[in-house]
């Protein structure tokens, strides 16, 4: 069949234009497919991401408490007789020294029994005498049978009576001695004054305390223990100290006491730790920090905190993959809390690098930057 010129132009022009129209769609496909295939691939799925490495654990960890500083021997005084206190010469904070008198009582009756005493041991003493002349005459007569065997043997029962008696007024006497001297309240140890109990006026018993003395010599540090820490620490182990007075201020000292029961109430032991030269700005009462170094060999390894995240029940870290740029989700064992980050028992191996940002955006696989990448991109 013949077709017009005109006809046949106008076919082969609409499949031209129908051909060119195809191309093009596929082009702008491919195009918009090569968009959304390369530029989420190798922009929004590179993250960036921060590192640390896996360092050994040190074998061991600081335990710190508050502690009190006190004396290690403080002694309540107090009168060995009762009476009416009529003076005191000391006063909270005072340094005494050996023998200084602290107070004293009313010694009005004390003497009158002193005075008693003495009259009872001039009576003894003259009985004993008297028995002691009949007894001396009886030994002259008995030989010559004046008197009997039965009748000496009483004069000397007699003498014996009186001598015991004698002895005894004696020390009666010796003892209201001792109570007259009793009065003045002495100090046998040189020291500070920490509390004072008794006023003149105040009626006080034998043995009632007046003052309390914190004997001079060493000065020690007393904490309170837990009972999971308690066994770990040992008779002579040393211990760090500062003052919250003074912080700049650090001395040694070591355990010199371990209570071997715990407090009732509190659970806890009660730790003295001695510090043979303590320092001047170190006064009785203030408060200080201890800290005690223990020994422990459960962990091997310590990550940051921030390296951690919790993943199927349990703590993963994310393990960057240096060859192939990803990260691999790894299950981790924390042994505890260290004071530079956490302890890991096993999972991880010392030299691992980790991410240390933004686990909590992580997934197992991911493709990642590392720092020193990241600064060379930037670089012109």
């Amino acid at each position: 069949m013949h077709v017009p010129p005109s006809t046949a132009a106008d076919a082969f022009a609409g499949k031209g234009i129908a051909s060119f129209s195809a191309l093009a769609a596929c082009a702008v496909a491919a195009l918009v497919a090569g968009c959304k295939v390369e530029t989420p691939v190798k922009e929004a799925g590179v993250r960036p991401v921060k590192v640390a490495v896996v360092a050994a654990a040190p074998r061991g960890r600081t335990l710190t408490y508050s502690g009190v500083v006190r004396p290690r021997i403080e002694t309540a005084l107090g009168f060995r007789v009762p009476g009416k206190i009529v003076a005191r010469s000391v006063n909270v904070g005072d340094h005494v020294d050996v023998d200084q008198e602290i107070a004293r009582l009313d010694r009005a009756d004390l003497v009158l029994a002193e005075n008693a005493a003495r009259a009872a041991v001039a009576a003894a003493r003259s009985r004993r005498d008297v028995a002691s002349d009949h007894l001396e005459r009886a030994k002259v007569l008995l030989p010559k049978a004046i008197v009997s065997q039965a009748a000496y043997d009483t004069r000397r029962n007699e003498f014996d009576a009186a001598a015991s008696a004698l002895d005894s007024a004696e020390s009666q006497l010796q003892q209201a001695i001792n109570a007259v001297s009793y009065a003045t309240l002495r100090t046998d140890k040189a020291g500070i004054v920490t509390s004072v109990t008794g006023e003149p006026g105040h009626v006080v018993s034998a043995g009632q305390a007046v003052i309390t003395l914190a004997e001079a010599g060493e000065t020690e540090i007393a904490v309170a223990v837990p009972e999971q820490d308690a066994g770990r620490l040992g008779i002579g182990q040393r211990a760090s100290i500062a003052l919250w007075a003074g912080p700049d201020v650090t001395v040694e000292g070591r355990i010199r006491e371990i209570a071997g029961q715990a407090d009732p109430a509190l659970r806890t032991y009660a730790v003295r730790i001695a510090i043979p030269q303590p320092p001047p700005t170190m006064r009785l009462g203030m408060t200080a920090t201890v800290a005690l170094r223990i020994d422990e060999n459960t962990a091997a390894m310590l990550v940051p905190l921030t390296a951690l995240s919790e993943s199927d029940g349990g703590v993963v870290a994310f393990v960057v993959d240096a060859l192939h740029k990803v990260v691999r989700k790894t299950a981790v064992s924390v042994a505890g809390v260290a004071e530079d980050g956490v302890e890991i028992a096993g999972g991880l191996q010392v030299g691992d690098l980790v991410v240390t940002g933004g686990v909590q955006f992580l997934r197992d696989g991911m493709r990642i930057r590392l720092p020193g990448e990241r600064a060379a991109a930037d670089t012109p």
